[in-house]
């Protein structure tokens, strides 16, 4: 209870300090925060197969269709990710201002149901769309430069819907960001009134003096205490 006691008189002594940290961090934030641009994913979902009676002549001359859709479908993200396909999509959109980078290219493979989906983002609806149907697009046109495994056929690219774009909404830590940095600050206060605490040398009371060997007869207590 006595040490309770004393933290409560170290905290009371400068309680301002965690109060000015969180204010000035507060407006600090509010007054440097800029409003992030508005970002949009465009996703669609297609399957690529590879005809089972179609003779291969990939890498393997004995590979199956069945086995080169397998291989497409485990190579899939890597290919999208790569600087080669974004070029390709910037040639089908033929847009000068309107190039992507693999940076804006993501997708993935429905292990269970093998789906694949890709996803382009970019801070324009309309043109994430246009850039989604341009990236299926070279998909289905350039996938035999991607997949040596098909051959020189290439393979059939079959979409299951149309791309659909929706707004990315701000991350949970987006959202509580002034509110993280707030409780930082304050908890830095108090960690600052205890350290300021302990370097002052200062006589503050009885213990004080005993703490420097001396005996005390008496304590005059501080009214405004």
């Amino acid at each position: 209870m006595t040490e309770i006691r004393e933290y409560w008189r170290i905290i009371r002594a400068r309680w301002y300090i965690p109060i000015i940290l969180t204010v000035l961090t507060v407006a600090l934030t509010w007054l440097t925060a800029q409003t992030p641009p508005p970002t949009f994913v465009a996703s669609t979902r297609f399957t690529i197969s590879v005809s089972a009676d179609r003779p291969l002549s990939g890498v393997d001359p004995a590979l199956t269709g069945a086995q080169a859709s397998e291989y497409i479908r485990d190579d899939f993200v890597e290919v999208i990710r790569s600087d080669l396909f974004a070029r390709d999509v910037n040639a089908v959109l033929n847009d000068p201002q309107l190039q992507i980078s693999k940076a804006n290219i993501s997708g993935a493979v429905e292990k269970q149901r093998r789906i694949m989906s890709l996803s382009i983002t970019w801070p324009d609806a309309a043109q994430a769309k246009r850039i989604a149907d341009a990236a299926v697009m070279a998909l289905a046109e350039h996938n035999a430069k991607y997949f040596a495994q098909m051959g020189a056929q290439g393979a059939t690219v079959t979409i299951l819907d149309e791309p659909t774009v929706v707004a990315v909404t701000p991350s949970l830590r987006e959202r509580l960001d002034i509110f993280i940095r707030a409780a930082i600050a304050f908890a830095a206060g108090i960690v600052l009134i205890f350290i300021l605490d302990y370097l002052d040398d200062s006589v503050r009371g009885a213990r004080d003096v005993e703490k420097m060997g001396l005996a005390t007869l008496g304590e005059i207590p501080d009214r405004g205490k």
